[in-house]
Order: structure tokens, then sequence, then C-alpha cells
């Protein structure tokens, strides 16, 4: 999606108006928060701290009460007592990372027993919703499986379509990506692309920015239990102001890795490198020469004159090509200027058969930057 038209105009449909809680599983704490979700929006929520989001997500789900502000509804303040929050939820979707699927009932079981608990509509007509968003999620043909039996990204899917069996008017989402295989990540992406494409209203909380930034429309930043920054992708992605944004931005935009020489493990950063890049589809004979191209870059060129490093990768998806950055602080040091040195020649040409560019410079932050495209 990636859109930035605005939805300032539209009515806000769920709204945290000043709410502080102390979470009961952690020692995270939401303190003052207030966060408007308008018709239309697609909100990708980020932040460091997985607690935080998933303390916010159940406040705005109405499980847990706030003990300070409040949660209101279409513009009106939910009323906590005599099952009125209850009442109020089922205007509400709710997908945890962990499904929370009835393992007892089989699929279409779990698909039916929230819409027929209490409901006047007749049964054949929650069966006939339930198997239509179950042929709409990709999941037609396993109404009798239990479970245990499908895969992780087919039982996100599940969640997902289940939370939708009410018909509600937004749905919050934690961390769809979260704990699958990268095939399985995909489905479940490609489902919730359908779902915003159909007009429904998303807030979803991630780590995978380059997600957020593909179907968001705003994205909201918490950190200490606040939101620090909210507006459109690129005022959040590309321009971030607080200083705790821009470090979690860095770190979970494509590769990011802090690196010691002394603790250095070449085969637990190989080990990563392969899983990073076989997520992204490289191929087999690039990823082997992007291992290559590191080990004689780190062990050879770099970790002899530099102790510290910071390593980011990430890959152009219309080349497929792959660019690490290494950055390191300290006087002006250039492992790619080897003149005079025959041996440190010999290196360089070894690393150059291994990649289509290297290059060295100084950047704007003041620090040593190698960057190299395999």
């Amino acid at each position: 999606m990636n859109t930035e038209e605005t939805t300032s105009s539209a009515p806000v449909i769920l709204a945290a108006n000043r709410i502080s809680i102390q979470d009961r599983y952690s020692m995270e704490r939401l303190r003052d928060l207030s966060l408007e979700i308008r018709k239309g929006d697609v909100i990708a929520l980020i932040g460091a701290s997985e607690p935080a989001k998933r303390l916010l997500l159940r406040c705005l789900d109405l499980l847990d009460k706030p003990e300070g502000g409040n949660v209101e509804l279409n513009g009106e303040p939910v009323m906590w007592r005599h099952g009125n929050a209850d009442r109020a939820r089922k205007s509400i979707g709710m997908v945890f990372s962990r499904e929370s699927l009835f393992r007892n009932m089989s699929v279409l079981e779990n698909m039916v027993i929230s819409s027929a608990d209490g409901s006047d509509e007749d049964e054949w007509l929650i069966v006939e919703r339930a198997k239509n968003l179950l042929k709409f999620a990709g999941l037609s043909g396993t109404e009798d499986e239990m479970p245990v039996n499908l895969s992780s990204g087919q039982r996100r899917r599940l969640a997902l379509v289940r939370a939708m069996m009410l018909q509600p008017k937004i749905l919050l989402i934690e961390d769809p990506g979260a704990d699958l295989y990268p095939a399985e990540k995909n489905e479940v992406y490609a489902l919730i692309r359908a779902v915003v494409k159909d007009g429904m209203t998303v807030l979803f909380s991630t780590r995978d920015l380059e997600f957020a930034r593909e179907i968001a429309t705003r994205v909201v930043f918490m950190a200490d239990g606040m939101i620090r920054e909210d507006g459109t992708v690129k005022e959040i992605l590309d321009h971030p102001q607080y200083d705790r944004t821009q470090a979690f931005i860095r770190k979970n935009t494509g590769f990011y890795r802090e690196l010691n020489a002394r603790a250095f493990d070449s085969f637990e950063l190989e080990g990563a490198v392969e899983t990073f890049a076989a997520g992204k589809l490289v191929s087999p004979e690039r990823r082997r020469k992007l291992c290559d191209a590191l080990r004689i870059l780190l062990v050879r060129m770099i970790f002899p004159h530099v102790t510290r490093i910071v390593l980011t990768m990430d890959m152009n998806a219309k080349t497929g090509d792959v660019t690490v950055a290494i950055q390191y602080p300290g006087a002006g040091f250039d492992p790619l200027n080897t003149s005079g040195n025959a041996d440190a020649e010999a290196v360089k040409t070894e690393l150059l058969a291994c990649v289509k560019s290297a290059k060295y410079g100084l950047p704007a932050s003041g620090k040593n930057e190698v960057t190299v495209t395999v």
C-alpha cells in the first residue's frame, strides 16, 4: 500500500485518552499515553519493548482497564461496568502473535464459537461466513483439522480471520510476522494486504520496517511507555526526530550487528548472514560470495587495526544486490588503500573477486565507512 494519504478528517474509531497502567506481566508501564485511530488508518506501532506494545494493544482491545485515563470507542468513553466493555469489544478484532486458538476445537469450531455465543444470527449464516473467511485466507479444506495439525503460518492466518468473524470496525494485530519462516510470513503479510485493500482499519505492532513502509499510512514510535513520534511513513522512517527512534530504525532496517574484534565469532556471524540472506531469497552463490567477502574484510583487513565496528546489510529488491556497510570510530583508516604493501594488495584482490564494488569514505557522521556490494 505505502500511501501517504491522510485520514485526519475521518472519524475516530478508537482512541487511548491519557491512559496509564502498570503491566501485570512485566515491569512495563504506559504513562499518560494518548493515541487516536481514525477510519482508514493503517498504523505500524514500533518500539523496542514488546511488552509495552502488547500492553497498549490489550488496553485498546479492552482486555486491561487503565488505572488512569480511558479508552474511547466511536468518540464515547468505554464504560467498564456491567459487561459494557465486553459488549464494546465486539467492534474490535484482536490477533495475538501466539494466536490463542482453542486446541480442542476444529478450525471451523474456532471460527464460529465467538459469533455463535449469545448471537441471534442463524447458525447457517455464521457457518457460511466462517467458510468464506477461511477461503479468503487460503484455508479452504482445513475446516475439520485441529489447530495442532496446521503450520505456524496457517494458524496465524486462522487467528486473523477468526478476529474478523464479528465484522469488527478495526483490527489490532500483534507482530504478525513474529517467529514465522519467510514463506509463512509472506503468506500472512499477503492476507493483511488483502484485508487493508478491503478497507479495514488496522493497527499492528512490528519490527519489520520494510512491511511497515509498504503498507502503513502512519507510523507510531513508543518508548518509555509513551508515544514519542507519530507521523507519516516518510516522516518517521526516513526523517525521525527523536534519538531513540533513530537508533531503533538503524537496528531494525535490514541486518544490524555491533561486533568486537576480541569476542568475534565468525561462525555465528556467517550463520546469521546466511539466515538473513536466505530470507531475502538471495541465491546460494551470492550468499557464498557475501560470506567470503565478510571473512576477508573483517578478519584480514579491518580487525587487525580496529576493535569495534557496526555492520549493516540490506538487499536491493530490484537488482538483488546485497550492500554491506561497515562503520568504525577513530582516525581515518582506509583498509582498501593498500599501495606499497604486496600482501595487502593480494588480500584486496581476493576481496574484489567476491564483490561488484568496494569503497571507503567518511560520511556525515564522521565515522570511517567501508561499503561493498555483492
